[in-house]
C-alpha cells in the first residue's frame, strides 16, 4: 500500500510527464494526418540550352513538367496531388485546362499555348506552382487519420482520470473527504 506522500508524488509526476508527452504525441499524430503544402515552387520555361519549352514566341505543348514531390508507389492511386495551382512571377493566376493541363496522380503538367502562358518578356516566364502532397508517413485512409487524431485526447483523459483518482485517494487518506 502506498503512503499518502507517495501517492501525492506519483500523481504529480504522472501529471507532469503526461503533460509533456501529450504535446509530443499530438505533434506526431498531426504529422501523420496532415498533407504537406508547397507554395511557389519554381519552374522556369527556358529557351535556348534546355528542353524545347518556350522559344520566345510560343509554348511547346508537348513538354511535360514534373513537380518536385510527384506521387510515387502507393501515392499514385491512394494520395494524388491536391490544391494544385500555377501563377507566373507577376502573380497572374493561370486557369486549369485553359492555360495548363494537370495530372494529379503523376504530378505532371503541360502548358497550353495561350496569351497568358506565352509571355514575350523573359522576366515573366517563371511559373510558380503550389500544391499539397502526402508525405511518406501520411495515413491515406480516413478512418486511420480519425483514430490517430483521437489518441492524444484519450491519452490526456486517461492521465486526468489517473491524477484525479490519486488526488482523491490522498484527500481520503487525509480525512478531507
Amino acid at each position: 500500500m502506498l503512503s499518502t506522500i507517495q501517492k501525492l508524488l506519483l500523481a504529480f509526476i504522472t501529471l507532469i510527464i503526461g503533460l509533456v508527452l501529450v504535446g509530443s504525441i499530438a505533434v506526431s499524430s498531426n504529422g501523420l494526418t496532415t498533407m504537406t503544402s508547397v507554395t511557389d515552387e519554381e519552374g522556369t520555361m527556358t529557351a535556348a540550352g534546355g528542353p524545347p519549352q518556350w522559344d520566345g514566341t510560343s509554348i511547346n505543348e508537348s513538354y511535360e513538367y514534373t513537380i518536385t514531390n510527384a506521387p510515387t508507389s502507393w501515392k499514385v492511386l491512394d494520395c494524388p496531388i491536391t490544391n494544385f495551382a500555377i501563377t507566373n512571377s507577376s502573380g497572374t493566376a493561370w486557369t486549369v485546362t485553359t492555360d495548363y493541363v494537370f495530372t494529379a496522380s503523376t504530378g505532371t503538367y503541360t502548358l497550353v499555348d495561350t496569351d497568358v502562358t506565352n509571355q514575350t518578356s523573359q522576366t515573366d516566364n517563371q511559373t510558380l506552382v503550389s500544391y499539397s502532397y502526402c508525405g511518406d508517413d501520411f495515413l491515406n485512409s480516413t478512418w486511420q487519420r480519425s483514430i490517430m487524431n483521437l489518441i492524444p485526447g484519450f491519452f490526456a483523459l486517461a492521465l486526468l482520470i489517473f491524477s484525479v483518482g490519486m488526488f482523491f485517494s490522498v484527500a481520503k487518506d487525509a480525512g478531507i473527504i
